[in-house]
Parts: structure tokens; sequence; C-alpha cells
């Protein structure tokens, strides 16, 4: 049963960042920089949590010193730097190409997985693998070379995402045995938040003078890209393995491209609904199998 609700809470991440994919595009069309969005949503998910527990319980604010260098590491070079390449790689090319970049993330943690942790590839994993990777290819209708656009900037900018949110997962998983899932979303956005604190100081936005119709952008942005689902695969990896979640999320492409069209008028055709069919039947798999020796011990 908490299998269940950890594939259950990862897919339901892959479908509001899927949603956040297509608004990213819709608000860049509309001036709004990579790197004030991926800012401003992490630092207001960060002070909604803080101030939360704050004035709740105090004991998910707890932490040791030790873990600090832990934190800084998954929270920049993973959480900032996947937020901050994936945005940045969408205004360089396009949805459809970063996504299909970004997605071979699932077969470098599960590489680095059976390389350093010595977890078991399972036929299961590695048939869900192969099939959420070519249900992407599918999706996003990678098969027709007018559909891939983009430079070698943008498209080294998606590797980077890719890398940043391998590291996520593998270096989030291992957070997930020390605290609870709000004090670790906590200090991973903490840590995202200072990190952009020097690159874009707060003087900075100060001046900028955003109005009210930019903070509510800013807020909602937030909400439906860091908050909500950041709290759902955090709260999933706490259930499953790495290697799993990474392939779960892969359901992320199939509501980008679905949202994409439907919101910004895109294309969907009968081989892309077939690599969907693909991505969620990897899942399906994946929910029917469980080779985790150990049960999984939570704190919510």
């Amino acid at each position: 049963m908490k299998e269940f609700k950890g594939y259950l809470a990862i897919s339901a991440a892959a479908f509001l960042w899927g949603i956040a994919a297509t608004l990213a595009k819709f608000f860049f069309n509309r001036h709004y920089e990579p790197l004030i969005l991926v800012q401003m949503r992490v630092t207001i998910a960060f002070a909604l949590l803080f101030l939360y527990f704050l004035f709740t319980d105090r004991s998910k604010l707890i932490f040791k010193l030790k873990d600090i260098p832990h934190f800084l590491l998954v929270g920049i070079f993973g959480l900032a730097g996947s937020n901050y390449f994936y945005y940045a790689a969408i205004k360089e090319t396009n949805v459809s190409t970063s996504i299909l970049v970004q997605y071979s993330a699932p077969i470098m943690v599960m590489l680095y997985v059976a390389l350093f942790q010595k977890e078991k590839i399972t036929k299961a994993k590695f048939l869900a693998m192969v099939l959420s990777v070519t249900g992407i290819f599918l999706a996003i209708g990678a098969y027709n070379p007018a559909v891939i656009k983009g430079t070698g900037y943008g498209i080294g900018l998606a590797l980077l995402a890719a890398v940043s949110f391998s590291i996520f997962t593998i270096g989030g998983k291992a957070l997930t045995k020390k605290y609870s899932v709000w004090t670790g979303l906590i200090y991973l956005f903490g840590a995202a938040t200072v990190f952009w604190s020097f690159i874009n100081t707060p003087m900075t936005i100060v001046e900028a003078h955003y109005s009210l119709a930019d903070w509510e952008v800013f807020i909602f942005i937030s909400l439906v890209s860091i908050l909500f689902p950041y709290s759902f695969f955090y709260y999933g990896l706490h259930h499953i393995q790495s290697s799993k979640a990474i392939i779960v999320s892969t359901f992320e492409p199939v509501v980008a491209i679905v949202s994409e069209w439907l919101i910004l008028g895109g294309t969907l055709s009968g081989i892309q609904l077939c690599g969907a069919l693909f991505v969620i039947g990897a899942i399906v798999i994946l929910q029917q199998t469980s080779d985790d020796k150990k049960p999984i011990v939570v704190q919510e």
C-alpha cells in the first residue's frame, strides 16, 4: 500500500510538472525571463513552508549541521539546477526538445544506482525504462525532424537539466532516510533560495518594481510547479526506489504534450497517443512489481 501511495504521489507530481512546462512557455512568450520565474517560485515556496511550520510545528525545522553540505549539494545542483536549465532549454528550443533530452535522466539514474549503490536492475525495471523512453520519443513526435528544434546550446541546457534532475532524485532519496518529507523540502528549497539570492539579489528584485499582476504570476507558478509537485515527488521518494521514481516521473511529458495541445494549440496524433500509452504502461509494470527487500520506514 505504501508503494502504491508513492507511485500515486509521483504521478501527481509529474502531472503538475507537465502543466507547468506549458505554462512556462506561455509566460516566456509574455517576456518573463527563466531566471526570475525559477528564483521567485522556489523562494515563495520556501517562505510559505518555513512560515507555516514556524507557527504550527517547529520540530519540522530541526536539522543536523553536518547535513548542511548535503542540503546545499542537492538544493543547488539538483533542485536549482534542474529548474533553471529546464526552463532555459524550453526558451531556447521548445517543450518537446527539452523534454526528450531531459528524460535521459532515468537512464542516468538507473546506471548510477546499479554501479554505485548495487541496486538490482530487474527485467521489469529495464522494460519499464525502455517503454517510458520510447513512449516519450513517440509522444513528443521526435520521429518528425520538424518537431525537434533548437541550437546546440539549447540541447546542452536540456542535458544539464537531466543531470541535475538525476542529482535531485538520487541525493533527495538519501535525505529521505534522515528527515521527514517537510524537513527535507524546507531546506532543499532554502538552499536553492540562498543560491539564487546571490545570482539575482533581493535588491535587484525590489528595483524591478514588479506589479501586483506579476506577483500573482509568481505565486501561481510557485504553487503549481514547485510547492505542490515537489511535495508529491519528495513524498513519493520516501516510499519507492529512486530508479522507480524517475521512471514514473516520465508521465510528465505526456501531460505536457496534451496540455500544450489544449492550451497553446499544438498537435496530437495517433502515434503520440500510442507513446502516451507506452509511458502509462511502464508505470503500470513498475506498480505491479516489487523487488524492495527491506520495508521503507516513512517519516511524514
